[in-house]
């Protein structure tokens, strides 16, 4: 009776790990570099090459081209590689042989579950709205995973980096490892990807932040990196759709 007991206990562990497993893997997100890495040690050669590890089909992504020299987004597989050097926008929708990333997370998501979020929200209150959301449709906010916001945005704070600068002088200073170009926009349609990184911070985003956002502004050819953000009414949210 010990022994059926047991492979009965047995077996159920199986099927829940099983299922655990399935909902993990569903957006799985994999992350290359290391921000804090990146800053202190000032070490910004490529880390992976994009064509090997961004998927053909499904593919999300978001990090920074060797050496700082532009933006990476990756939308269903669509790609913007901003490189800045003439402001936002003139991305390249395709990807260089020899391209690299100094940082990046990407993640393959099959399909997407849509909520509309019917009240305008600051920054703040959109983050914790999307970890009730999370939470709500069955995902582990204990576990990284990518979101999407698309609509009419009341503010979007932009930039895109453009090379190094030679006046950083560490972390902590005013002078930031890369040189920047910064947009603010108001109410813009754009399609935002962005990765939750749980308790992992300083990986693939700032030290001490969760969140790490970018922007997609199609009809200007813009992937940029989101500083700020404010939504107008009715933003779509997509999380992953579970599983079973």
């Amino acid at each position: 009776m010990k022994i059926v007991q047991y492979i009965i206990f047995a077996a159920a562990l199986f099927i829940i790990s099983a299922c655990t497993s399935s909902k993990i893997d569903t957006f799985k997100i994999k992350s290359y570099g290391h921000y804090k890495k990146m800053i202190h040690m000032k070490k910004t050669k490529g880390v992976v090459n994009l064509q090997k590890v961004i998927p053909a089909n499904n593919g999300y992504a978001i990090g920074a081209i060797q050496k700082g020299l532009g933006e990476i987004t990756i939308v269903n597989s669509e790609i913007w590689l901003d490189y800045g050097k003439d402001g936002l926008g003139n991305s390249s929708n395709s990807i260089p042989a020899d391209e690299k990333a100094v940082l990046l997370a990407t993640s393959q998501v099959k399909a997407w579950k849509t909520t509309k979020l019917h009240n305008a929200f600051l920054k703040e209150q959109l983050f914790q709205t999307i970890l009730i959301k999370a939470k709500q449709h069955g995902i582990d906010i204990n576990v990284p995973f990518p979101f999407i916001l698309e609509g009419n945005f009341n503010m979007l704070l932009l930039h895109v980096i453009n090379g190094q600068n030679t006046e950083f002088k560490g972390h902590g200073g005013k002078v930031k490892l890369f040189k920047q170009a910064k947009e603010e926009r108001k109410n813009q349609e754009a399609t935002v990807i962005g990765f939750y990184s749980a308790d992992n911070q300083g990986v693939y985003t700032h030290p001490g932040e969760s969140w790490h956002l970018h922007a997609v502004i199609k009809d200007e050819n813009i992937g940029a990196h989101v500083d700020g953000i404010s939504t107008n009414k009715n933003v779509n949210l997509k999380l992953p759709l579970m599983e079973n």
